[in-house]
């Protein structure tokens, strides 16, 4: 067992927040952070108004924000992290280190498109920008002496540990997204018909990562409602689509 020994607080949770916070504030000049807006505080207010949120989570909690800086005409740029590495540390209650291990889950910009199924009314306003950022972090977990489940109920079985922090390691390559043409470049060549099975045979003859597969149901949900891609027509329970 390794003796090391990290001091921790429950609301340590926000330290990947606030690093992506402090970071986007010192690339926009003259920024401010944590600024009131209306019944709100913005992450990060830049010197020309335009208001940049980091957001770790689903993006649906931010909906009426965006809302009302759209109707404000502010540009909104909204910050999601894209865990392309994750570590996991193993702490007693006392904050002894037990062990370290890498997780054997990896997020990329396809997985990620779940965080913005909530917004997609939204995503292709001329005041709205979205950014991926790949990162590598360190996620700190804290034993406990029986199974539980979080207060939110989201653990579908009671483990026998909580997180108690995750922190930025490494910053990667970021993915921006603003306006029609920028979303469509996450499709591969396509026929001017297709389904989701022509999707997939192009994402696999273009070299898409292997997790991207996965995604192609949600890839066509959200386009659809998007209105980048239509629905032509149905055979043999199998929908067919175009690009709008």
């Amino acid at each position: 067992m390794n003796d090391e020994k990290k001091p921790f607080n429950t609301l340590n949770e926000s330290h990947l927040h606030h690093t992506l916070k402090v970071y986007y504030s010192a690339q926009n000049e003259n920024s401010r952070m944590e600024v009131p807006y209306k019944q709100w505080i913005c992450d990060i207010e830049t010197s020309d108004q335009g208001i940049m949120e980091i957001q770790t989570g689903s993006l649906t909690p931010l909906k009426a924000k965006i809302k009302e800086g759209i109707k404000d005409k502010r540009h909104i740029t909204v910050v999601t992290p894209v865990i392309i590495e994750k570590k996991i540390e193993i702490y007693t209650k006392e904050g002894t280190l037990v062990s370290k291990r890498k997780s054997p889950k990896k997020e990329n910009v396809y997985s990620t498109l779940k965080k913005l199924t909530g917004i997609y009314d939204l995503l292709l306003s001329r005041y709205v920008t979205i950014i991926f950022i790949e990162i590598k972090s360190t996620e700190q977990r804290i034993q406990t002496d029986e199974k539980i489940q979080l207060a939110n109920k989201s653990r579908r079985f009671p483990k026998a540990w909580y997180k108690a922090g995750k922190e930025l390691s490494e910053l990667g390559t970021e993915h921006i997204f603003h306006g029609k043409k920028s979303w469509l470049k996450l499709l591969p060549a396509l026929p001017v018909e297709f389904s989701s099975k022509e999707l997939k045979e192009a994402m696999v003859k273009e070299n898409f990562p292997k997790p991207a597969l996965k995604e192609v149901n949600l890839i066509l949900w959200l386009y659809s409602k998007m209105n980048l891609i239509a629905e032509t027509e149905k055979k043999e329970r199998r929908k067919y689509y175009k690009k709008a």
